[in-house]
């Protein structure tokens, strides 16, 4: 016997919601390291952020295949994507041109595609829930949007990830944007930021 799993609610007005949303997310995009709440409405999966669900209600389509990593590869998720986007699913990680990620079940960066020369713009975007997004200062960002410099603390994520992120400046303008999700706020890290972590 199939059982049929209903999907969660998505946006309620689509066009005029993931225009709010998008002007939020590209607020975000434009002032790295300052927190953006999304204040539109969006239904969810449960145990996925509000401010994550309107990013990928609002940036994945037809056209955007989407990595569902650890925590989030389930048929809830996958059924309320497929049903509110049309979005197709990827099994391999280099080919996502989104990815939702859990910060306690990060892959490596390396996993997902940093574009290439003649088409940076191909690098994938990684959607990041994680528990916090203050906390004690750990790093300093750095780059267009930042006056001088921004202290940031490491938000659930791991060091080695933001070592990660770290290396991968030098390969700028390839590389990957980061938005940190947590309940309807996030932050925004592109590519065109570069971070030094205190004490290394």
């Amino acid at each position: 016997m199939t059982t049929t799993i209903t999907p969660a609610t998505g946006f309620d007005d689509p066009v005029q919601q993931s225009q709010q949303a998008f002007r939020a997310l590209l607020d975000a995009m434009a002032r790295p390291g300052r927190v953006t709440t999304v204040e539109t409405e969006a239904g969810h999966p449960e145990g996925l952020s509000p401010a994550l669900a309107a990013a990928l209600l609002t940036l994945a389509d037809l056209d955007t295949p989407v990595w569902l990593g650890p925590g989030f590869d389930s048929e809830a998720v996958k059924t309320w994507l497929r049903f509110h986007s049309g979005a197709p699913l990827t099994a391999k990680a280099e080919l996502a041109v989104f990815a939702l990620l859990d910060a306690a079940q990060m892959p490596a960066l390396e996993s997902f595609s940093f574009g290439t020369d003649e088409s940076p713009e191909r690098g994938a975007t990684l959607l990041i829930q994680v528990p916090g997004l203050t906390g004690a200062n750990a790093m300093i960002w750095r780059g267009p949007g930042i006056k001088d410099g921004i202290a940031m603390p490491f938000c659930g994520l791991g060091q080695s990830v933001w070592r990660q992120r770290t290396a991968l400046s030098i390969e700028f303008p390839r590389g990957v944007d980061l938005y940190l999700g947590c309940g309807r706020d996030l932050v925004a890290l592109p590519r065109s930021t570069a971070i030094s972590i205190e004490g290394a």
